[in-house]
């Protein structure tokens, strides 16, 4: 399984990362909504964690695209609003609330508990 982690704070990404490659997953991490649209062109991911503000193209537009180029992809949205609420248009893609992982995390084993939510048994986690 692949994880793509799209992150405009470096440490975020950096922590992300280190945790899920300790948990045995492949990950991939970028700082940008470009970076990823551009990335996800040409390679593959299951899963994406996304944080909502990003520099140019707020996270809900990247979600949007990212399903329109991999619509087998699936999404975690990782967020520091705590007022965010998941618009109609990225619910519509099957995303609910329950996508939706509140910074800071303080048991980072959430992330794995959600990603076997999204996949159940399908992949080895």
């Amino acid at each position: 399984m692949r994880i793509l982690i799209v992150d405009d704070e470096q440490m975020v990404r950096e922590n992300l990362v280190d945790y899920l490659e300790d948990e045995g997953l492949d990950v991939i991490s970028v700082g940008s909504a470009e970076e990823a649209l551009k990335l996800m062109e040409t390679d593959t991911a299951e899963i994406a964690i996304v944080d909502m503000r990003l520099p140019v193209m707020h996270g809900n537009d990247l979600i949007i695209h990212l399903k329109k180029i991999r619509p087998e992809m699936d999404f975690i949205i990782h967020t520091g609003s705590v007022d965010y609420a998941v618009p109609p248009d990225v619910r519509n893609l099957g995303i609910s609330s329950d996508n939706v992982l509140l910074k800071p995390v303080a048991d980072m084993n959430i992330f794995i508990q959600k990603i076997k939510s999204l996949f159940g048994n399908k992949y080895k986690i």
